[in-house]
């Protein structure tokens, strides 16, 4: 019977495919050549968001491989994202293999090329001369499992659990502490959506923080520009009132949270931007219910949403208080303190002010106060999800 059962055991193991090994970063292996500008190719592989190479009309990167085939590219992105499309060498002519897919625009993106090939080629397919290619970084890799590193983002679609909304990159650390990783980790469907449109590296920074807090939905980035007032009137008058609380309505109703947490009311006391996030999570209570507001756009897209609770940072003297020190199994026993930590250390944003991440005073992450909840008041005060769970 041991015998057999030894057999069996045998069998059943060899039954089991093979664990696949893990796809190898290949570009120190690979021929890199550029159609132009070519003094700038070493900026394609130095390790820096802010150094990048640019294309002509029509311009290319060319990769050939001598050895394993290119089953991928990590591609980051710098300025802005145009046009593109992947051609691979079959059989001696070039053949487009995939195109960029608009939607899914994302500033650090990987493309899968799962036939794998010898040599490929990135393309600029721009409408004009005005838009090119503007690359920071390219990785290769073979065939196998992505590593944990390459970032394989989804645009999310459906309802979400949670909307954080901060003004800019960095501020979903700074104020909200180790919220994203705390949320992540009890598998809550959060979206993060950021109001100031930075430039690429910042960008890139915020995904590279965003992934390591293990967040897969990219976030939504708003258009308004960087430049912060003091207070919330001057703020309104850079990014236009309408605008601006339209947009949050839209936030509410495209996504459909339970919770909205966001800035303090007096905006943390640093700048204007915080402040009239706060003001417009307010008024999103009722206009993201008025079906005569915004008929034609937000509306008409997406109906009309009631959020159940509406959280502000550091808001009135009885806040509810979130334990960010807890080992969590999700990170191996780090806490989501740490990983927030970590995470903010990948940010260049707002470290320029803030280098570490204190948790005190207004930097305070974990406390947020209760502005309105259509399912009753919170009791325990240790979680942003009581009476909803």
């Amino acid at each position: 019977m041991k015998k057999l059962l030894l057999c069996l055991a045998a069998l059943l193991l060899l039954a089991l495919p093979a664990l696949a090994d893990e796809a190898k970063d290949i570009t120190a292996d690979c021929a890199i050549t550029v159609s132009g500008a070519g003094a700038d190719l070493p900026k394609l592989t130095d390790g820096d968001y802010a150094t990048y190479w640019s294309s002509s009309h029509r311009g290319y990167i060319e990769i050939a491989s001598a050895g394993e085939k290119i089953c991928g590219l990590y591609v980051s992105w710098a300025r802005f994202i145009t046009d593109w499309t992947v051609e691979a060498l079959v059989d001696g002519e070039w053949q487009t293999v995939c195109a960029r897919v608009e939607e899914n625009d994302y500033y650090n993106q990987y493309i899968p090329l799962t036939e794998g090939y010898d040599a490929v080629r990135l393309v600029c397919q721009a409408p004009d001369f005005d838009h090119v290619l503007n690359v920071s970084e390219v990785r290769v890799l073979g065939a196998g499992e992505l590593p944990a590193w390459v970032q394989t983002w989804k645009t999310f679609e459906g309802k979400a659990d949670i909307v954080l909304l901060v003004t800019d990159p960095g501020d979903e650390y700074l104020f909200f502490g180790g919220l994203i990783p705390a949320c992540v980790a009890e598998g809550r469907e959060l979206m993060l959506c950021v109001v100031v449109n930075t430039d690429a590296v910042y960008k890139c920074q915020l995904l590279d923080g965003l992934w390591r807090c293990g967040l897969t939905n990219y976030p939504y980035i708003a258009y308004f520009k960087p430049n912060m007032a003091s207070t919330r009137n001057q703020q309104y008058e850079i990014w236009s009132e309408i605008q601006f609380v339209r947009h949050v309505t839209r936030i509410v109703r495209m996504y459909k949270p339970d919770v909205l947490v966001t800035h303090a009311t007096d905006g943390e006391g640093i700048d204007g931007g915080h402040k009239v996030c706060a003001d417009a999570a307010i008024r999103a209570l009722s206009s993201a219910m008025d079906s005569q507001y915004d008929v034609g756009y937000g509306y008409a897209l997406w109906g009309n949403w009631q959020l159940k609770k509406l959280y502000l940072h550091l808001y009135g003297d009885d806040p509810t208080v979130l334990d960010y020190d807890q080992p969590l199994d999700f990170y191996g026993g780090k806490t989501a303190r740490e990983v927030a930590q970590e995470a903010y250390a990948l940010q260049g944003f707002q470290r320029k002010r803030f280098p570490e991440l204190t948790g005190e005073g207004v930097l305070d992450g974990s406390a947020f106060g209760l502005y309105f909840s259509s399912v009753g008041e919170d009791e325990a005060k240790n979680s942003l999800f009581e009476h909803l769970d």
